[in-house]
């Protein structure tokens, strides 16, 4: 049987992989851990098909289904829909699955999707200039519950799509979000978003190539407080 975990809410979502983690092992299964982002097809038909020396085994598959789109993705996604072996399968993504990509791991898959908390949309309406004690409180308040790697992405996204708005290429958006956007963008100037942006980069390089210790939410607590003081 295929479980598959999934959604926005990566910190919900993960709690229930641990969950059934943690299930599998109590009733004596051996835990196999697969990086799904980098899985080529003829190694999981030999992990399916190799018996486990302990008796059952489950299979722990993260990040195959949000990978990029290509031909070992597809094919691993059919191996898997097609195996009717004794292993059960726990698979884990970040994004949000449509129903028909769910769909092509078969009609016994059991999905289950976490969605962000709605204080992550508050969160994105309240940045503005002037309003920092909201802002990082609604942070926290999400970042209790999602990766902070999360939240500190779709900031950027929103900063990009203030920058669009004020240089007049509207994203495709309802017209009630598109309102949203427009009132958000006339509080800031054009110079103040592109540095925010750029700031934003800097963080984002820092942390990825490990030239500061400080976590996103560290970083985005000395940047907020600046930047909407």
């Amino acid at each position: 049987m295929i479980q598959l975990f999934h959604g926005d809410g990566t910190a919900a979502s993960r709690r229930l992989l641990q969950d059934a983690i943690a299930k599998e092992k109590s009733s004596g299964a051996e835990i196999r851990f697969i990086e799904g982002d980098k899985l080529a097809p003829r190694d999981l038909e030999s992990t399916l098909a190799t018996a486990s020396l302990f008796g059952t085994e489950t299979l722990v598959i993260e990040g195959l289904m949000g990978r990029l789109r290509s031909k070992d993705k597809d094919i691993c996604i059919d191996i898997l829909a097609k195996y009717t072996g004794s292993k059960n399968i726990l698979m884990w993504d970040k994004k949000s699955l449509t129903k028909i990509a769910i769909g092509k791991l078969g009609k016994d898959v059991k999905a289950t999707e976490s969605k962000a908390p709605t204080a992550l949309f508050s969160f994105m309406e309240s940045i503005e200039p002037g309003n920092a004690e909201q802002a990082l409180s609604l942070m926290h308040e999400v970042i209790s519950g999602t990766e902070d790697i999360i939240v500190f992405t779709m900031l950027a996204r929103q900063i990009s799509y203030l920058i669009m708005m004020k240089s007049g290429t509207n994203p495709k958006f309802a017209p009630w979000q598109m309102g949203k956007l427009r009132a958000q963008a006339a509080k800031w100037t054009d110079k103040q978003l592109e540095y925010f942006l750029a700031e934003l980069l800097k963080i984002d390089l820092a942390i990825k190539t490990g030239a500061t210790k400080l976590t996103y939410t560290d970083h985005l607590d000395l940047l907020l407080t600046s930047l909407l003081r």
